[in-house]
């Protein structure tokens, strides 16, 4: 079997740990922005959208690659699926429905829908895609770990041309996310919009997961990754202003998608590769930094719920979308951080529905 890239690769690289739990609990944040209609939310969304998930499901190939290899299959298999299905389970049991009854009471309130944005509540399971496509990558991961000479022939393509490499991800990307955009009109037309989602997500998604995964394994991809050409970030740049520009100034919807679906893909791999730069570096690791991380899961599980509770509680006050934003982006994140430092993590059956992790085995962040 091909052994992993040698160096800069120790056995925990807490700079990914770091922006794990960072790129989570700004989905805190980006889904404060969704509450309202207004252009400046709407341009916090799509600049999350050109890459926040991009960089997290290369950090996952990433870390994928690292623990197959140091367990039996069967284990990393049930360990991996325990960790996913678990609170993806538990979220739809109980976060979900408590979000119906919120959003449902919400939109009875008058004004509301003046305010805010209609949130269908049936939309609010899918922050928990993500967790999905994790476990549908789980055959994908096999599949890549059994493919030693095609990722080392990667490796070599991408040392070469590393230009050409960057082209080939923009446009299978590109080229993935305009045929399921197709194929998911079909499915929308019969009612099926939450399973056109989770295949554009998972579809796209599965190439910087792929990424990661040749990342952890070969030297010069993973060179790639931190040093790119410059050409790639000047073009990264240029394409995420015209992609904010036609939020902000462009009416129909399906030109600013088919610039959306242009830009993501260079963006996503420009912000990913300022990612990795910035975890490799990253030599010590502060406590608040690995409390964060550590506490992320629960933050993103939870953080639906908790946005509207605390607007359920402030809208009879005239609160304001603004108003919204600056107040309860930081107090539910302080809400759920303190909630699972203080009571998660201190029980093991939390520990588990929360974040599929047992008390006695699970690893945590250290800071240094």
């Amino acid at each position: 079997m091909m052994k992993p890239a040698q160096r800069g690769s120790p056995e925990r690289i807490y700079g990914m740990d770091v922006w794990r739990g960072a790129l989570l609990t700004a989905g805190l944040i980006v889904h404060c922005a969704a509450l309202s209609d207004i252009t400046a939310f709407n341009m916090i969304e799509d600049a999350s959208h050109l890459c926040r998930m991009e960089a997290f499901f290369t950090i996952s190939g990433f870390f994928a690659a690292l623990t197959i290899g140091k367990a039996e299959p069967a284990d990393w298999i049930r360990h991996r699926l325990v960790m996913l299905l678990v609170p993806l389970a538990v979220g739809l049991a109980a976060a979900v429905p408590l979000s119906h009854l919120l959003i449902a009471d919400l939109a009875k309130q008058p004004g509301f829908m003046g305010d805010y944005l209609p949130w269908q509540p049936s939309d609010w399971h899918m922050h928990m895609w993500f967790l999905i496509a994790l476990a549908l990558y789980v055959p994908l991961t096999f599949a890549l770990q059994a493919q030693d000479r095609r990722v080392e022939a990667f490796g070599r393509f991408a040392a070469r041309r590393p230009l050409s490499t960057v082209a080939a991800l923009w446009l299978a990307g590109l080229g993935a996310s305009l045929a399921i955009w197709a194929a998911g009109k079909a499915l929308h037309v019969i009612g099926l919009q939450s399973i056109a989602f989770l295949l554009r997500q998972t579809t796209y998604f599965c190439f910087f997961y792929a990424l990661g995964h040749a990342a952890f394994r070969v030297q010069a991809v993973r060179d790639l990754l931190l040093s790119p050409p410059r050409a790639v970030y000047a073009i990264a740049v240029l394409l995420a202003i015209l992609d904010l520009a036609a939020v902000a100034v462009i009416a129909d919807g399906k030109l600013r998608m088919l610039i959306f679906f242009v830009a993501r893909p260079i963006v996503g791999f420009a912000v990913t590769s300022l990612v990795f730069r910035s975890a490799f570096s990253l030599r010590h690791c502060h406590k608040w930094q690995a409390d964060l991380s550590n506490a992320s899961y629960t933050i993103y599980l939870l953080h639906v719920p908790a946005i509207l509770g605390l607007l359920w509680l402030l809208y009879p006050t005239g609160i304001g979308p603004w108003q919204a934003m600056a107040v309860i982006a930081p107090v539910a994140l302080l809400i759920l951080y303190y909630f699972h430092l203080l009571v998660v993590r201190r029980s093991s059956l939390l520990l588990l529905l929360l974040n599929g992790r047992r008390k006695a085995t699970r690893k945590t962040v250290t800071a240094r």
